[in-house]
């Protein structure tokens, strides 16, 4: 029982960040960069439409996969619009950030906390992966003879291959890390009775 007048309170205990920033934000930029290379890169209003709200979904709900269709959207709408090196180089950019930001979508809670040092080696690779696909992106196009126009198709192609490689290594980091066991101490064989791990 508890005297009158007094309040029950109930502690709410969270681990603070230093240098964080909110986990939602990367929900929100993961809609605002499919939007920006819905609108940039894609010139049919249905394609856009699709990207977009694939975005949203993706951001409400990651684990559906939307997030990826909503980047996929965006590089297969490009081949309705007049092939540009700059649009490629733009698109292979886009596309790549759409898929980091669904995966850590996927991986962090929406409601924490993530620090900015732990985005560094993320960071890091996106940047190694785009010093691999622009000049390969840009080389293709090169090659190829602009009057046709297919020097950019094949290079979006190039950057999106390389991407897809990208994509792969990621679901199955992904995947090792949900299917990696929780480590359990069990007792030595030199003791009889269970072992719940608690004090002697």
């Amino acid at each position: 029982m508890t005297p009158r007048g007094a309040a029950i309170t109930r502690r709410s205990h969270a681990f603070r960040v230093r240098a964080g920033i909110p986990a939602m934000l990367l929900r929100v930029l993961l809609v605002a960069v499919t939007t920006a290379g819905a609108l940039t890169l894609v010139p049919v209003p249905l394609w856009r439409g699709v990207a977009i709200a694939a975005a949203v979904i993706g951001a409400v709900v990651p684990r559906s996969l939307a997030g990826w269709i909503g980047g996929a959207c965006v590089g297969l709408g490009m081949l309705f619009a007049d092939p540009q090196p700059a649009q490629t180089a733009i698109g292979v950019l886009v596309v790549h950030a759409i898929h980091v930001l669904a995966s850590l979508s996927w991986t962090v809670p929406a409601m924490s906390w993530i620090s900015v040092r732990a985005l560094v080696p993320t960071l890091r690779r996106f940047v190694a992966i785009q010093l691999v696909a622009q000049p390969v992106a840009f080389g293709v196009s090169a090659l190829t003879s602009p009057v046709e126009g297919q020097g950019v198709v094949w290079a979006a192609l190039a950057g999106a291959a390389v991407l897809v490689v990208a994509a792969g290594f990621g679901l199955h980091a992904l995947r090792r890390a949900d299917a990696d066991p929780a480590a359990v101490h069990s007792a030595p064989g030199a003791r009889s009775g269970a072992d719940v791990g608690g004090p002697a």
